[in-house]
């Protein structure tokens, strides 16, 4: 039985609606509509009552589902055997990282996992946010591991890390400006190192601004835009200016001769996500890389 009609066939089950299931598997709605005529066909049974407002499953789509799963979910470990467990073939793993979780909870999932699995060779790339998310959609990544939730219904999106902006600046700066920011028209009296457009960090922040956030901004005293929180943190450390960035950071890179302020008016909630493409294989490397990154997340 070919696998992809029942996979169309399960995200139909899923959906009740064929130009959700389209769009999701990137697909177009006749397409869907021949595939399910064509699995039907082979049954000898409707799977579905297709009415003007709804696709409602009949019976036999339910008696149908579990069996489909599984041999979906078997095939797809079948092919993940057979293309990286040959002789002297390394499975390969691609994950893609914004800059804090790189930095955080990578790094303690990857030594966990290569302890676990030392045939795997992980390829680790670093981006923003956005970056990340577009080449775990074009197939590039097997995961990414990201700041900000991505939009495309193609992938998903489980969150698994929390954080809480800061802002840094020198001894010196913060001593020259006195009060740390209170409230967002505070940061009109300092200089600041932005995040690169794309960025979580930078999406969170801007988020904070409300509604009227464009005219903030332009009225702020911005110095600098830069990738990553290494850069703005050498910035920073040179005097130019203050910058907002992970509160996970000053756990892992040196403040010495830095002042740590809260922002009390930023959401104090920011989520990380761990970002798949829905239709990608079930892969079990990449199985367990999630339940690590959860487990490191859980860590911080």
């Amino acid at each position: 039985m070919d696998t992809r009609r029942l996979e169309i066939f399960l995200k139909l089950l899923d959906t009740r609606s064929f130009s959700k299931t389209a769009k999701a598997l990137g697909l177009t709605q006749p397409s869907v509509s021949a595939s399910l005529k064509s699995l039907e066909e082979s049954l000898g049974q409707r799977l579905f009552e297709r009415t003007p407002r709804a696709v409602r499953p009949l019976p036999a789509a339910l008696t149908l589902a579990p069996y489909a799963n599984s041999i979906v979910e078997t095939m797809g470990r079948a092919a993940w055997a057979v293309g990286h467990q040959l002789a002297n073939v390394r499975e390969k793993l691609a994950i893609g990282a914004s800059s804090v979780p790189s930095m955080v909870f990578v790094p303690p999932a990857m030594a966990e996992f290569s302890r676990q699995y030392p045939n795997v060779f992980v390829k680790l790339r670093t981006g923003d946010s956005k970056n990340i998310i577009a080449r775990v959609q074009d197939g590039e990544f097997d995961l990414g591991v990201v700041g900000a939730a991505p939009e495309d219904e193609s992938l998903s999106a489980v969150a698994f890390g929390r954080d809480k902006l800061v802002m840094v600046a020198s001894e010196p700066l913060a001593a020259s400006i006195g009060e740390p920011p209170k409230a967002v028209e505070d940061l009109l009296k300092w200089p600041l190192i932005v995040r690169e457009d794309g960025s979580g960090t930078r999406s969170v922040f801007l988020g904070a601004l409300g509604d009227n956030a464009g005219a903030l901004v332009s009225r702020m005293d911005l110095r600098a835009e830069v990738e990553g929180p290494g850069p703005a943190l050498m910035l920073v450390r040179a005097g130019i200016g203050a910058a907002i960035i992970s509160g996970h950071m000053t756990g892992v890179m040196n403040l010495e001769g830095m002042v740590v302020m809260d922002l009390d008016f930023v959401p104090s909630v920011r989520k990380f996500y761990i970002v798949r493409r829905k239709t990608a294989q079930a892969l079990p490397a990449v199985d367990a890389m999630v339940q690590l990154l959860k487990n490191s997340a859980k860590q911080q």
